[in-house]
């Protein structure tokens, strides 16, 4: 077992006072039983800067009094030691870095911020070479930060170097980061994530002023959020801090319980070429997409003990519906233990893409439906989509499902114009690879169909909603009535407004669940809100990413 605990204290220009804050939690740490200690963003200066010049002007050197005073504290206690504090690169260009410090109080390596969030644009640069692992004695560490963490990459980045503790660095107000984003990063990839945010006021006076001015929020919506955590690999929250407490919190944590190679298995890299292409590229790809629209979107889960009355109670519920745009369940007329590739399944098949083709052009409306596909005598798990003028496409499964133990199929993410917008298809079990939902949004999409079985607590809670919130798309996932985990179908989708001001979460999507597993949902959908990318008015999820720090994405085999 390893001991760590996450600090969390309120950062400022009083430069002395926050080191000697940060000298007395190393002690306290230590005193606990602690093996690391993380602390926050932002320790050398707040993100309050009159340009470029003032940042590099605050920012610290390597070796120098901050980065000397950790090392020898953290040498005298023989703990590791991690922190965020600018760093001067080439005048005037500085760099949002995490440190870590090792037990001898060696430098062991740092790690520099990939995307800038809001005013941090305007002082910093983003990093110009990709993140690494650093082997310690306590296992394989990576770092990050905060706006990092609300994007998939960077995270990814690091367990496929085979991290087991990810540390992120926040200077964060947003309440989601702790209920949200930080569990999702861990789950995805199996790994710890310890998480250390500020408390209080990011400055004082004039300058908090005209912070509150130039932002137009109340003092307490600037104020950070702390809820530093600890979290394990299945996005378990093993301790978490209040929102405004000083001081640490610890956890026991045991790296035999990190799951970082199953949840990596399933990846296929080499279908992801386009989360490594230039953003610029991306403009041809969304290139005469219709204006994104409003449509009523409908999950239907029908239920029956077998395949006739499970269609026929499909039929039915999809003929009271709106028109618009209806999801069905993964293999949603069949039963999944029982299916065998043979003729009887092939005239099921043909059955039931026949009825869907005929209610569909009766009702003018568009369906996405889990359907088994036979090809050369083996099952492959798919989407087709059917449209008033009959099959469109459809969606062969990229990501194999150990569950259904059918082997590999798909080799693309299809997308298709709708009048509404662009359409995109999943499998509810691929939303725990976040390289699937980010193929399609850089192909401009903003709806995915995404027919589901839900088998985990943590798929639900946290996947879907991670999925739709670090893309800003559209996921209607469609739950089978008799799924292992019992829980609704849902829709996701981006806000019409950007709500930070008023709840003070940075990127959290609007959910709409059915009444309960089996039952339908239907809800008008503004599609249009999905194409503005921005958080906090200026950093774009998509055009901001850094994909040329992304190989390790499509590299054939994970580092071990």
């Amino acid at each position: 077992m390893i001991r760590v605990a996450t600090a969390q204290m309120e950062t400022g220009k009083d430069t002395d006072r926050v080191l000697r804050q940060i000298l007395e939690l190393i002690d306290e740490a230590a005193q606990g039983g602690a093996d690391l200690v993380h602390f926050q963003e932002n320790l050398n200066y707040p993100t309050s800067y009159d340009n470029r010049e003032h940042a590099w002007n605050e920012a610290i050197t390597i070796p120098g009094p901050m980065v000397n005073a950790i090392s020898e504290r953290a040498a005298a206690h023989g703990i590791h030691v991690s922190f965020n504090a600018a760093v001067r690169g080439e005048f005037p260009n500085a760099y949002m870095v995490n440190h870590l410090i090792g037990p001898k109080g060696e430098y062991i390596g740092s790690n520099a911020k990939q995307i800038l969030m809001w005013i941090e644009r305007l002082a910093f640069v983003p990093a110009d070479a990709p993140n690494a692992v650093y082997d310690t004695a306590l296992g394989r560490i990576g770092l990050l930060s905060c706006m990092d963490g609300l994007i998939p990459e960077t995270a990814r980045t690091l367990a496929l170097q085979g991290a087991d503790i990810i540390l992120n660095s926040l200077c964060s107000n947003g309440l989601d980061e702790a209920h949200l984003h930080i569990p999702a990063r861990a789950a995805e990839n199996g790994v710890f994530m310890i998480a250390a945010n500020r408390i209080g006021d990011m400055v004082k006076g004039a300058d908090l002023e005209r912070l509150i001015r130039e932002s137009g929020m109340t003092r307490e919506k600037v104020m950070g959020a702390g809820e530093s955590q600890i979290v394990g690999p299945q996005g378990e929250v093993l301790a978490r801090a209040g929102r405004d407490t000083y001081g640490l919190t610890f956890a026991d944590i045991d790296l035999a319980s990190v799951v970082r190679d199953t949840r990596l298995a399933g990846r296929r890299p080499e279908c992801y070429a386009l989360l490594t292409q230039p953003n610029e590229t991306l403009t041809a790809l969304t290139a005469g997409r219709a204006d994104a629209g409003t449509v009523t979107v409908t999950t239907v889960s029908p239920a029956g003990a077998d395949f006739e009355t499970r269609l026929a109670s499909a039929i039915a519920e999809l003929g009271t519906v709106p028109a618009g745009f209806a999801v069905l369940p993964e293999l949603f007329a069949w039963d999944i233990a029982t299916l065998v590739a043979g003729s009887a399944l092939q005239a099921q098949i043909q059955q039931a893409i026949a009825a869907i083709e005929s209610l569909a052009a009766e009702r003018a409306t568009y369906i996405a439906a889990g359907i088994p596909e036979i090809v050369e005598g083996r099952l492959v798990n798919r989407v087709v989509l059917i449209g008033p003028d009959g099959a469109i496409g459809q969606y062969r499964q990229v990501h194999a499902d150990p569950a259904l133990g059918w082997g590999l199929s798909g080799d693309d993410f299809p997308i298709f114009d709708l009048p509404f917008g662009r359409v995109g298809l999943l499998l509810g079990s691929e939303l725990i690879y976040p390289e699937a939902a980010r193929m399609l949004a850089r192909k401009g999409v903003d709806l995915v169909a995404c027919p589901a079985t839900w088998r985990d607590e943590w798929q639900v809670a946290l996947m879907l909603a991670e999925r739709s919130a670090e893309n800003h798309m559209t996921i209607a996932a469609a739950n089978r009535a008799d799924s292992p985990f019992d829980a609704p179908s849902a829709i996701l989708t981006t806000p019409p407004v950007y709500r930070f001001p008023d709840t003070m979460e940075v990127n959290n999507p609007d959910r709409f669940d059915a009444a309960g597993r089996g039952a339908t949902l239907s809800a008008e959908i503004d599609l249009a809100p999905n194409r503005d990318k921005r958080l906090m008015g200026s950093t774009d999820l998509i055009l901001d990413s850094q994909p040329q720090l992304y190989g390790r994405l499509v590299e054939a085999k994970a580092a071990a």
